[in-house]
């Protein structure tokens, strides 16, 4: 059992306390050894700077939210750290000059990129601009199986270091955790200079892409083929953040669980569903996935269905042309993610486009998306191990809900008469139950009616977790994610290997905020919800006589 790791209170990273709760750190992820194992070599000379000190001395940058630059590491091995955290370190040699300190940094960045060698999936030359024909000659010869190697080597390393900030937290601290996530990508700009088409050149680090905003962040077009603005050159990462039911009370922290770079829209949901299974392999559990529209146009066989068979239930939003029907199965139809009887009125079957389309105010809305309860269909039985699920007619059965005249009259009827019945009776309409499999209608399942109170109760608070996220660890003042030139290294996987860092900064800062919110019994005001409205009547109030 688990009792956490205290964080230091104290301001400076080069106190006793604070390299020793680093150090502690970096030796739970057991990073370094793996890493080490992969560089043993028969020959050369033995390396002044294990791994293990280059990471701790970069997480003690993160965590004193300066930029993670390799000279900045080096100064703070060779010359701010104590003698004696240099010897249990396992650091030789000293940099008392400015020649010497610039000797000892070729060996850091030799020991940096040594490293990241061994795990990185890129075959791009990269840290200088070249013409393409001089580009192709120097690709890296790796093949898919290769590539795939390193990947993963590459993003169970970042795991590894995610899941030892997280087990900074005790078990009592983490005990009312469900397995609920909020996933979403955001831009991750890169040192670097992008591509040019007029010129014929690459980028100095071309593991990158252009980042648009619109569409799936790499189209250059948009509707009407109107060209669509790039915003920068950079990386993406897609995050997961654990997440809390709307409402409750913060008994733990939100953390980061899970977090993988790619390029800017290149396989969304695979890239989505790495992340997911990580998650679920570290922490064992699962719940809520809280996903935006992004997720929803991605192909169902590449993100809805892996992240159900993890056991996730996907929450997510629609597209204005998305709404509606969705999906038919034996008679029953998809509305809205959910199947329905096939006579359901089609007002009820549009509440959710009309609205959109401005032609329905909110309150007819809510009025329309409560009354298609009666119309659902009810789940018998699942889902099973293969997904399939059963289920039968609203009309029938001990609480039926609806009364329809192709149901034998001696049933027990609902009080909701199917006015329009099918002329030609489907398989539902028919037999006591239908059995529907996984693949109906997959990229738009939800186990939550859309619309409902509770969904977006469900939505808003893992969709507002990740996004809070995101402005969290980008905050200009810590971690500085949106910062490129505080992370000047080039390629994939020396990038995802530094913004693993920063997102362990950002966890160690959560979990301290936290314990001070409850050691402030500060917890109740945080789930009570924040005033939308930016002035009141009640501000002008005078203080009371006396």
């Amino acid at each position: 059992m688990s009792v956490g790791s205290q964080i230091p209170s104290v301001t400076s990273v080069l106190t006793e306390e604070s390299i020793s709760f680093v150090t502690a750190v970096v030796d739970s992820s057991k990073v370094a050894e793996h890493l080490e194992s992969l560089l043993v070599r028969g020959t050369g000379r033995r390396r002044t700077i294990p791994l293990r000190a280059l990471l701790v001395a970069l997480l003690l940058l993160a965590i004193d939210e300066r930029p993670l630059h390799l000279s900045a590491a080096t100064e703070l091995l060779f010359r701010r750290l104590p003698a004696h955290w240099r010897d249990r370190l396992g650091i030789s040699g000293e940099a008392l000059t400015r020649k010497s300190l610039l000797a000892r940094y070729r060996q850091v960045l030799y020991l940096f990129h040594l490293a990241v060698g061994v795990m990185d999936p890129s075959v791009e030359p990269k840290n200088r601009v070249m013409d393409e024909v001089a580009a192709t000659k120097l690709r890296r010869k790796l093949s898919d199986e290769e590539i795939a190697e390193r990947r993963g080597r590459l993003e169970a390393v970042i795991a590894k270091l995610l899941q030892a900030s997280i087990d900074i937290c005790s078990d009592a601290e983490l005990a009312g955790y469900d397995g609920s996530v909020g996933l979403d990508a955001t831009p991750v700009p890169l040192y670097s200079r992008g591509p040019s088409k007029r010129a014929g050149t690459t980028a100095s680090d071309p593991d990158g892409g252009w980042y648009v905003r619109e569409g799936d962040h790499r189209e250059i077009e948009g509707p009407h083929a109107k060209k669509l603005r790039k915003i920068f050159f950079a990386l993406e990462a897609t995050i997961a953040v654990m997440g809390r039911p709307p409402g409750s009370v913060p008994t733990y922290p939100n953390l980061v669980v899970g977090i993988v770079l790619g390029r800017p829209g290149e396989d969304p949901g695979g890239t989505g569903v790495r992340v997911l299974a990580s998650v679920r392999q570290r922490c064992g559990q699962t719940g809520y996935l809280g996903a935006d529209r992004g997720y929803t146009q991605c192909l169902p066989e590449k993100f809805h269905l892996p992240a159900r068979a993890l056991g996730y239930s996907v929450v997510m939003d629609y597209k204005e042309n998305d709404l509606g029907i969705q999906a038919n199965s034996q008679g029953a139809v998809m509305v809205d993610g959910a199947f329905h009887c096939p006579a359901m009125p089609k007002p009820l079957v549009d509440a959710s486009a009309d609205h959109r389309a401005g032609l329905i105010d909110d309150a007819t809305r809510a009025a329309r998306i409560e009354a298609r309860a009666p119309w659902r269909l009810v789940r018998k039985e699942g889902p099973d191990r293969d997904g399939y699920e059963r289920f039968s007619c609203p009309a029938i059965g001990q609480h039926a809900k609806l009364c329809c005249p192709l149901r034998s009259s001696d049933a027990v009827l609902g009080k909701i008469p199917v006015l329009s019945p099918p002329t030609s009776p489907p398989k539902l309409c028919c037999q006591s139950a239908i059995t529907i499999a996984p693949d109906v209608g997959a990229r738009f399942y939800q186990d939550l009616a859309f619309g409902t109170d509770k969904w977006v109760r469900t939505y808003a608070a893992y969709r507002n977790t990740i996004e809070g996220l995101n402005g969290f660890i980008k905050d200009t003042a810590h971690e500085a994610l949106q910062c490129p030139a505080r992370r000047r290294v080039r390629g994939i996987a020396a990038q995802s290997l530094f913004v693993g860092l920063l997102a362990m900064a950002a966890n160690i800062r959560k979990i301290a905020v936290h314990r001070a919110l409850v050691a402030d019994n500060l917890g109740p005001s945080v789930a009570a919800r924040a005033r939308r409205r930016r002035t009141s009547i009640t501000d002008y109030l005078p203080p009371p006589a006396g």
